[in-house]
């Protein structure tokens, strides 16, 4: 699958932060291996998040290239859209941006299960949080258990 339709999703939010990344997105090859989407500061709502989440698990699903780098800091994120969002991130990712997204405990605990089991994971920002101090430290028990991983909490 090409990235249309993640192109179209993020268009249809008709916010500037979508547009600049649909347009990178539309500037890639037809045979690009992967890409990255940053989103930022978007204002996205729950529902906008949910419809990128979907394209992006159909791009995979659907052998498309691979999503490396993906950040939503700054927008708000319910922690129920996060349990949805986990589910549908590709193994693929190597980096997460979730800075100052509102997000919980429960959001958090799906986001922690969802890192230790991606191996590719390399980066992972979800400071400004608001985490328990107990789901903090198993963010840096991830820390310690994966040495190659950067967790910023």
């Amino acid at each position: 699958m090409t990235l249309a339709t993640l192109v179209n999703v993020l268009k249809s939010t008709q916010n500037a932060v979508c547009q600049t990344a649909a347009a990178k997105l539309m500037l890639l090859h037809e045979n690009s291996l992967d890409y990255d989407l940053h989103l930022r500061n978007a204002n996205l709502s729950s529902m906008q998040i949910e419809h990128i989440a979907a394209a992006i698990q159909a791009i995979h699903s659907q052998g498309g290239p691979a999503l490396h780098s993906v950040s939503l800091s700054y927008n708000k994120v319910s922690d129920q859209v996060m349990v949805s969002l986990v589910k549908r991130l590709p193994p693929t990712v190597t980096e997460v941006g979730l800075v100052q997204c509102g997000l919980s405990d429960l959001g958090g605990e799906a986001l922690l299960a969802w890192a230790f089991g991606a191996t590719k994971l390399q980066i992972l920002c979800v400071e400004q949080n608001a985490f328990s101090q107990p789901l903090r430290a198993k963010f840096s028990a991830l820390r310690q258990r994966r040495p190659g991983l950067l967790v910023v909490v």
